[in-house]
Parts: structure tokens; sequence; C-alpha cells
């Protein structure tokens, strides 16, 4: 099951992803990039644990290696809670030596997400364009917006934070058939 919180920056995502993550598992393994303030104090109980992953471009390898190692039968027991999926693809934008290898690695990032065998729950960021962007961050929105829109159409939830309110986007949706 995948669940997707998305907003700007210091809308209160990881505060309202923690809660709700607590509210429908038992257990859980937060996946933090550390380049925010620390929430440790709010994980819900000893059952979670925080993994501080830094902020390399090598989610896709971690998501595939707690899913390997993970036991099918207490799936849907655990959590596992990414934050924030900007961050890691920020990182993975930066070190990446041309745009093809960092397309090829959103793909494995994607592929890896989707694929995950039980709860997890992305945290991401609405991207807004700037009245005088560079190249180089107009391409980054661009394709941080369509991973969005592609984690966003496989999400069974979806919540939008502004000001601190949830919005919950799937009973809110409304399609335009093309």
């Amino acid at each position: 099951m995948l669940i997707t919180v998305t907003g700007g920056i210091g809308s209160g995502k990881t505060r309202f992803a923690l809660k709700h993550a607590a509210q429908i598992s038992r257990e859980g393994v937060y996946l933090s990039t550390g380049d925010h303030d620390p929430v440790m104090p709010e994980l819900p109980s000893a059952h979670y644990r925080a993994i501080q992953a830094g902020n390399g471009p090598k989610l896709a390898e971690v998501v595939t290696q707690i899913n390997r190692e993970s036991n099918l039968f207490l799936a849907d027991q655990r959590i596992v809670v990414v934050d924030s999926l900007t961050s890691w693809m920020a990182a993975s934008f930066r070190t990446a030596v041309d745009l093809h290898q960092q397309r090829g690695e959103t793909q494995l990032l994607i592929e890896a997400l989707l694929s995950y065998q039980g709860k997890i729950l992305v945290i991401t960021n609405e991207m807004h364009g700037s009245l005088h962007p560079s190249e180089e961050e107009r391409v980054f929105a661009a394709r941080m917006a369509s991973v969005n829109r592609i984690l966003h159409a496989h999400a069974e939830q979806m919540y939008m934070l502004v000001s601190g309110i949830a919005l919950d986007m799937k009973a809110q949706q409304v399609r335009y058939e093309d």
C-alpha cells in the first residue's frame, strides 16, 4: 500500500506522516535524509526505528534491501516512512554525471517504491517554480513533478498539507477525461 504526503516546506508533512503511520501500523521504519529538524522524539513507540540514511542518491537500494529482508506475512503490520523523496532526488540530481544517468536512477527509485511489499509512506514536496529559474532548476522541478504524478497515481491514500492542515486528496479528486 502506497501513501503519499505532499506540501510545501514547513507545512507539517513529517509530523502528520508519523502520526498517520502510527495510526495504521504497529511498527515502522523511518528513513530520514537528516536535512531537517530531528523528529526522533515524535516517533510513536519503541516499535519504530529511525535510519539516518543520509542525503545520498541510494534510496532505491535502501528500500529494495528493506523489502528483501521483510517478512511478507507481517508486511501489513509495518510501514516504511521515506522523508523526504525531494531531498533524495535533489542529492541524486547533484551527483549524476548527466541527465541520462539521473533519469535511470529516477526510474530505479520509482520501481523500488512501487514494488515495495507492504505499507510505504512517501513524503515529498510540491514543486513550485521561481520567476527566473536556471535550466538545472527547471529540469529538476519538471522531473520531481513527474515523479510525484506517478506516485500519486499509484497511491491508495494521498494527503496534501497546507499550513499544518491535511487535505485528503483522493477523497477530493476530480478527473478530467482526455
